[in-house]
Parts: structure tokens; C-alpha cells; sequence
């Protein structure tokens, strides 16, 4: 019963202090943390680190300070930070507040008083057992010891250095260079490195061909994926089969074909064969998703119908930057979603393309993100790698201590 009671208590204080979050996060809005910036975020980790050790020092005195390091406690607060982790990776993240979700904070998590107040609380409970384990090191299993203070380094300056994180976005020119950029607010902001957009290089998915209702501009549910020549599929009544399939093509004026050509502006071109399967009536042309140059191209069934293609889905597409630091040294790289370019402290993520242009874009948008506190984070991320190995290595329950005597 008391082992019930302990966990009821513990989750009737995250119940409570949700509450305290959506009174503060409906009356004053946002959580601002600009007041972390260096250096105050430094010094005001330092001062947290303090008290925890005060905490735990003084927690056998004080009753309520030892409900911070319990099961209970640690328990009842990582459930707390799952399922709020949860419930945000589900909710759309956007600057709206209209609404419930968007009074109470849930569209923007990392200014949410409910996250923030939880996350702390959390980070308290962890940093208390940290002290604890460091306290009885000799008694503790080495990856226990590591995962707890890895996690709670790696916590601990994401929140401490939220507020020197920096994110700027480089729209890039073709052969242009610029070390200007602009905040979200729409301010300048002088980079120190120089970009210069060399090369702009996409991948796409091979063609869809969609039957259009060009009266209500619907597109049939199904589609044929135009991978090969030959690939057929039956769409809303109409057999389409793919006869002749060209990547980079344009058609001449006063002309039907289409022929391949390796220009700017270039369009994919697919020769269709459509056969009625009711009446088996029969057409024959080609179809393209047109350019910034050409116009689309459609293959008429009847007055209302056609077979038509969207423009392709880009399956992958990165900017050959020219980067020159402040010394003048000059290096290029590949900038792709998901594999930023590295300057000093900043990473340089591909965002975005002129869409217009598609694979003929001369423009790309780049984000330039600084954070001052990664190489604290880096450190961490090793340490977690370590922790692995030593994980595997003391699988069979090894401690720091010298091995017991038998009978001791």
C-alpha cells in the first residue's frame, strides 16, 4: 500500500506542477529564455549545479529534499517527460496559438511553460541521483554510472544553452557571394564566413500519370509510375502503358514529338498509349509536367478528360557551396537535408530551392545554425558511445569496487 501511495504522490506532484505550467503559460505566454544567454547560462548552470549538491547534502535533514532522488520521483518524472515528448512529436509545431492546443503551448514546445517546468523538474531528479552515484561510486556498475551523468550533461546544456543557440537563413545566388543573412524576424545579420553557391544538383522520382477531370481540376486516386517503357497500370476505366520515356526533352513549335535535349529548362517527356477498357477505343501522345520554360503537355482522352503529369517529387537534392572563412581560406562542400556543412561553431543545412525551377534552380536557401554550447554536447555524445562499450563489456554485472570474498 505505501508502495502504491509513493507512486500516487509522485504522480499527482508532475499532475500539479502541469497545471502551475498552462496557469503561467495562459497568463504570460511563452517562456522567454533569453535571460540564459552567455553569460549568464553559464553561470546560472553553475549555480544550479551548487544547489544540487546542496540538495543532496542536506536531503537526509529534510524530508521533502529526499523525495527528489527517489524511485518515485525518477519514476514518475521520466513518464511525465515521455508522454509529453509524445503528445508535442504528434502536435503540429508551429507559431500559432489559436485554440486549446495552441493557448496552452503545445504547438511550440521549446517555449512551452508546461515542457519547460516538466523538463526542469525531470533534470532536477536526474541530477540529484547523479550526485548520489557520484557520491557511492565504488558500489555502482560503471554503465549506470556513465548513462546517468551522460544524459544528464547532454540535458542539461541543451537547456542552459537554448538561448546562445542561433539560426539564420542565406538565401544563395549562382555564383554570387554572401555573408549576409536574416533572422527570423526578418533583421540582418553579417555572418563570419562567406557562401558562394557553385552548383545546384537534384534527384527526382520517375513520373506519375494521373486521368484529370479538367472540369472539377480532380486527379484520379490511381496513377502509373512511369519507372520503365513498357510499365502499364489501369487508371479510372483507361489502360495507360508507357511507350517511350525521355528525361530531358523539349518539344519544337508546330510540332507533336518530343526530342531529348540536355538544356536549361528541360522537361520529362512520356509517350502514352491509353486504351478504353469498355469500349477499347484508343489514343496515343505525350505527356509532360512542363518547366519555368515550356508549357505542360496532355494527352486528351475526351473533352473532359486527360492524362496529365505533375510536376516530379524530388527525391534528393543538395548546393556545392564555396565556403571562406575570415583568414580567407577557401574550401567547397556539399550542403544536403540532413548532412549540414560545419564552419567553426556553425552548421550549414540545406532548407529549401527555388520550387518554380525545380532542378534548374539558380537560388538556394541554406540555414546557418551556431550553438556555443556544442562541444559540451559533443563531449556528451562521445560519452554515450563510451557508455555502450562499456555497457556490452560489463554485461555481467562488473563494479568499480574489488570483487567480494566469498563468505565476506
Amino acid at each position: 500500500m505505501n508502495l502504491q501511495w509513493g507512486y500516487k504522490r509522485a504522480f499527482l506532484r508532475c499532475a500539479l506542477l502541469f497545471v502551475v505550467g498552462a496557469v503561467l503559460q495562459l497568463v504570460f505566454g511563452d517562456f522567454d529564455n533569453s535571460f540564459l544567454r552567455y553569460p549568464w547560462g553559464l553561470i546560472l548552470a553553475i549555480n544550479y549545479l551548487y544547489l544540487l549538491l546542496l540538495v543532496y547534502v542536506q536531503g537526509a535533514k529534510w524530508k521533502w529534499l529526499q523525495q527528489l532522488s527517489d524511485s518515485y520521483a525518477m519514476v514518475s518524472s521520466l513518464t511525465s517527460m515521455l508522454l509529453l515528448t509524445i503528445i508535442f512529436g504528434f502536435t503540429r509545431q508551429d507559431p500559432s496559438t489559436e485554440g486549446v492546443i495552441g493557448a496552452l503551448g503545445f504547438s511550440r514546445m521549446t517555449s512551452s511553460w508546461i515542457f519547460i517546468i516538466i523538463f526542469f523538474y525531470f533534470l532536477t531528479t536526474l541530477g540529484v541521483t547523479v550526485m548520489r552515484d557520484l557520491h557511492h561510486w565504488r558500489h555502482m556498475r560503471v554503465a549506470t554510472l556513465l548513462s546517468h551523468v551522460v544524459v544528464f550533461i547532454a540535458l542539461a546544456s541543451s537547456m542552459f544553452g537554448s538561448a546562445d543557440k542561433l539560426r539564420v537563413m542565406v538565401n544563395m545566388q549562382l555564383d554570387r557571394m554572401t555573408y549576409m543573412a536574416q533572422t527570423h524576424d526578418g533583421e540582418d545579420y553579417e555572418l563570419p564566413f562567406a557562401l558562394t553557391l557553385k552548383e545546384f544538383k537534384m534527384e527526382e522520382y520517375p513520373a506519375k500519370l494521373y486521368v484529370l477531370d479538367t472540369k472539377t481540376e480532380s486527379s484520379s486516386e490511381q496513377f502509373l509510375l512511369a519507372e520503365y517503357e513498357g510499365a502499364e497500370a489501369e487508371v479510372n476505366g483507361w489502360q495507360l502503358k508507357v511507350k517511350q520515356s525521355i528525361d530531358m526533352a523539349v518539344r519544337m513549335p508546330q510540332s507533336e514529338e518530343f526530342m531529348e535535349v540536355h538544356h536549361v529548362g528541360a522537361v520529362p517527356a512520356v509517350k502514352v498509349e491509353a486504351r478504353n477498357t469498355r469500349t477499347d477505343e484508343k489514343r496515343e501522345g505525350w505527356v509532360s509536367c512542363g518547366s519555368h520554360i515550356f508549357e505542360p503537355a496532355y494527352l486528351w482522352l475526351d473533352e473532359r478528360y486527360a492524362v496529365a503529369m505533375p510536376r516530379r517529387e524530388a527525391k534528393r537534392y543538395l548546393s556545392r557551396i564555396e565556403i571562406m572563412d575570415e583568414k580567407g581560406e577557401q574550401w567547397r562542400e556539399d550542403v544536403e537535408v540532413n548532412k549540414p556543412a560545419r564552419v567553426g561553431s556553425w552548421r550549414i543545412y540545406q532548407v529549401g530551392y527555388d520550387t518554380q525551377r525545380g532542378r534548374w534552380s539558380s537560388s538556394s536557401v541554406v540555414e546557418c545554425v551556431k550553438d556555443g554550447w556544442w562541444p559540451v554536447v559533443r563531449v556528451a555524445l562521445w560519452m554515450i558511445l563510451v557508455t555502450a562499450v562499456v555497457m556490452f563489456l560489463t554485461a555481467g554485472g562488473r563494479h568499480f569496487g574489488p570483487k567480494k570474498q566469498k563468505g565476506a
